[in-house]
């Protein structure tokens, strides 16, 4: 028996000793590097970082002549090439792809304009990087030509450049390094007027021109100089224009309907806006932007789209053009059901639906959308630059409303954070900074997006603003329930609980000033059930037979309703009413 027990005790001490040398590996699958790939300048740096893990990092670069790294992952630009930067650790091997260029190149303008020959302008060049063999040259010298301040001098990474018009037309000032034409250069985009045609003469075959929507008609208008005809619709919703051949000094029109209406095709001369002359545009038939209850089966071209619409309670439909503007549907949506909604862009300032909603404005960028009620001025129809508003609550998600504005414009700005993707702008270099927060309303862990320019890369400012958005409060909106506990500021916001069908529910709002209808209208919404003894806005419907009745009060300038259980007399209703007032919903 002792030599068993003996034994046992050996076999125990052997495991023991076996599990005491085991090394739990940590899970590689939160191990990550803050970036996959980068560009850099060579001579600048810019630092890694690996997340998930407080463990030593063994950091290693695949070839020091094109870029270093030390020991805290601080990456400096050595030599023109690409090659990838490691990251060991735990026994995970991360890698970032380092692509070093010799310079980047910027300019004061991109874009320059001359009235006519024989001008010239001065823009400031920043080169970043290698100024070695700096190179500038013209795509055509006939039209514009570029040379150095002289004496030619260096302003530490700024140089000046003189661009000369020489003639009418369009070409492209080249700036790069010479040995790196390729990948270091800049464009800046010449554009040289003729002169002005002062005697330009121009006459329509027609004044008038009647045509049904979906079909076309041709006229033509004779101008002496056709390079300086301008055209443009008082309403371009009503019908469309495209130009066609030449024949000498005419020049031939289509004009296709697209809805029933009238509208004003103006041609003017584009150096003297005073000197047109008007055709007027009458369009029978189908219209776009009218709501009907059946979808609509014909198309006015191939490329419209049919929209549905919720109404008070029944989809609608529309028909719109390919590049119609949802603000302006939205708007016509909204102000035909009186019904408007948060995150919501409209192209008219919106009804709140409560008291303590905004709106923000901004402006629209966006040149493929079309508006058919653009402005004051009825002959310029054009969208860009106009103001758009969005509906809000009072505390609303700035990432959301951000992200709505990038994706309505196309165009996604630095250093703003946002719930997608963002294009990356011209410049080329520029990169996507990437982290993740816990959503508030759903619980679930999202990623957000903040595009950074190279040029101004602040790692600082990143943090900054990474912290301040993944430790925010604000994505919580007053009176909207949640399945889970939202985690608010105590001395901000009160957090209302209750149940229903046997789970708890809550509720945010503020600490002071609480609206107790809205709270109370809330839950009720959510859980179908008026409770006895709690303030509504609207009249429940009480069980008569179990003695059930409804008092209607005054409170404050509008009336309210209780469900009562019993006949009570004058002082007793003086004494719940003293309680209702501040009194919070079951459950709080």
């Amino acid at each position: 028996m002792a030599k068993t027990m003996k034994s046992l005790l050996s076999v125990f001490l052997a495991v023991l000793m076996v599990c005491s040398l085991m090394v739990i590996p940590s899970s590689a699958a939160n191990i990550s590097l803050n970036k996959t790939s980068m560009a850099l300048t060579k001579g600048y740096q810019t630092t890694l970082k690996v997340s998930g893990t407080s463990k030593s990092v063994t950091w290693s670069t695949g070839d020091k002549s094109i870029a270093t790294v030390s020991s805290s992952g601080k990456v400096v630009g050595k030599g023109v090439g690409t090659t990838y930067i490691y990251a060991k650790v735990s026994g995970t091997t991360l890698k970032c792809k380092v692509n070093v260029v010799a310079a980047k190149i910027t300019s004061s303008s991109s874009n320059i304009t001359f009235d006519e020959a024989g001008k010239s302008k001065t823009v400031t060049l920043t080169v970043k990087g290698s100024h070695s063999g700096l190179t500038v040259g013209s795509t055509n010298k006939k039209v514009v030509t570029a040379s150095w301040i002289k004496p030619v001098e260096w302003d530490g990474d700024k140089i000046k450049l003189k661009i000369t018009a020489k003639g009418e037309g369009e070409a492209k000032i080249k700036v790069y390094l010479k040995k790196y034409p390729n990948t270091c250069y800049k464009y800046i985009n010449v554009t040289v007027e003729g002169e002005e045609d002062k005697e330009l003469t121009m006459l329509p075959s027609t004044q008038n021109v009647a045509v049904d929507a979906g079909s076309t008609s041709e006229f033509q208008v004779y101008c002496s100089n056709h390079d300086n005809l301008k055209y443009v619709f008082s309403d371009s919703s009503v019908a469309s224009v495209t130009a066609g051949s030449y024949s000498g000094k005419y020049k031939n029109f289509t004009v296709k309907g697209l809805k029933a209406g009238t509208t004003i095709l103006r041609f003017y001369d584009k150096n003297n806006q005073k000197k047109y002359f008007d055709v007027k545009i009458t369009v029978g038939g189908t219209n776009y932007y009218e709501l009907t209850e059946t979808r609509p089966e014909a198309k006015l071209a191939s490329t419209d789209k049919v929209i549905s619409v919720q109404g008070n309670s029944k989809n609608y439909y529309m028909l719109v053009p390919a590049d119609y503007d949802p603000a302006y549907t939205n708007t016509i949506v909204a102000e035909k059901f009186n019904k408007y909604s948060y995150y919501t862009i409209y192209d008219k300032i919106p009804g709140r639906l409560s008291s303590g909603d905004q709106y923000l404005q901004f402006t629209n960028k966006n040149a493929s959308y079309s508006n058919p009620n653009y402005g004051t001025n009825k002959y310029y129809n054009y969208n860009v630059g106009t103001t758009r508003y969005v509906l809000l609550p009072k505390n609303h998600d700035t990432v959301k409303y951000n992200t709505l504005v990038a994706q309505y414009n196309n165009s996604y700005e630095y250093w703003t954070v946002y719930n997608v993707k963002p294009t990356v702008s011209n410049t080329w270099l520029d990169y996507v900074e990437t982290w993740t927060v816990n959503d508030a309303v759903t619980g679930k862990t999202v990623t957000r997006y903040m595009l950074v320019p190279y040029s101004e890369y602040d790692e600082d400012r990143i943090n900054s603003i990474k912290g301040t958005d993944q430790n925010s409060n604000n994505n919580y909106n007053y009176y909207q329930i949640y399945s889970s506990y939202p985690q608010v500021d105590p001395e901000k916001y009160t957090v209302v609980m209750y149940t229903k069908g046997g789970a708890y529910r809550y509720m945010v709002v503020p600490s002071t000033k609480v609206d107790i209808l809205k709270r109370n209208d809330a839950i009720k919404n959510d859980t179908g059930t008026y409770e006895p003894y709690v303030m509504y806005s609207t009249a429940p419907t009480p069980n008569t037979a179990a003695g059930e009745y409804v008092l209607k009060s005054q409170y404050g300038s509008e009336y309210v309703y209780i469900l009562c259980t019993y006949k009570q007399t004058s002082e007793e209703h003086k004494l719940y009413w003293s309680k209702l007032s501040t009194a919070a919903p079951k459950g709080n």
